[in-house]
């Protein structure tokens, strides 16, 4: 399911990831990590089968805590709509959550952390502004970028599009922010991003499965479907 849709895309990944894959990319991190996703519309999760009820989304987020040690999660009612529910997150208060709740203002990103996030991303499909997420980290440093894509065309408003995806990642690290999201559904993130990203920043990029993650550049993390690396009892 993507962000800010109900219906996932499905297609095969790893022949679009093979020019990703041969790019040299600078490592930035340490072993490359998975970052599970779980999408949420109020105290319900989705998955490619359709809702997931209360009790089995607490308990597949619990054990994707258990095992990768954070969650990125995805609140369509916040990114959809400006109207955060925050109920499953607030359940998993104290855990490390990096919560995007479709955060329009810098003040938002207080919201959220309040709200049981232990980091609250800021996306450009719904962000105003740049100067938002220089004011968002004057607010908190527990705040991650998510540059969204769509078929490799970056999706923001109009006065984020006036910026190279490239330059809001240099802006972020320039800001003290070491980690950043690249959200691609057809994952046709641009190899430059990966291949050019600013020293010491950590990238996660996806959506891939956790098949075709080892396709990734070293030192580039992989945001998968929590679905599939948590499989559901039901």
């Amino acid at each position: 399911m993507g962000r800010g849709d109900d219906k996932p895309i499905h297609g095969p990944i790893g022949d679009r990831m093979h020019y990703i894959a041969r790019a040299a990319v600078p490592a930035a991190m340490g072993e490359p990590g998975l970052l599970p996703r779980i999408v949420t519309r109020g105290d319900t999760a989705l998955s490619w089968d359709g809702p997931v009820p209360w009790s089995e989304a607490v308990e597949g987020l619990d054990r994707a805590l258990q095992e990768f040690g954070k969650v990125l999660v995805w609140d369509l009612e916040g990114i959809e709509r400006n109207r955060p529910d925050l109920r499953l997150v607030r359940h998993f208060e104290g855990e490390d959550l990096w919560v995007d709740a479709g955060v329009r203002v810098a003040e938002g990103v207080i919201d959220v952390l309040v709200g049981g996030a232990e980091r609250a991303v800021v996306g450009t499909k719904t962000l105003r502004s740049l100067e938002e997420i220089e004011d968002a980290r004057d607010l908190t440093d527990n705040i991650v970028p998510l540059l969204d894509f769509a078929y490799g065309e970056l999706r923001a408003t109009p006065s984020l599009r006036s910026t190279a995806p490239l330059d809001l990642l240099r802006r972020c690290r320039e800001l003290g922010l070491e980690t950043a999201l690249l959200v691609d559904e057809e994952f046709k993130v641009p190899a430059s991003l990966l291949r050019e990203a600013p020293e010491g920043m950590e990238l996660f990029a996806g959506i891939v499965r956790r098949e075709d993650a080892g396709s990734l550049p070293p030192g580039v993390g992989a945001i998968v479907d929590i679905w599939e690396v948590v499989k559901r009892k039901t």
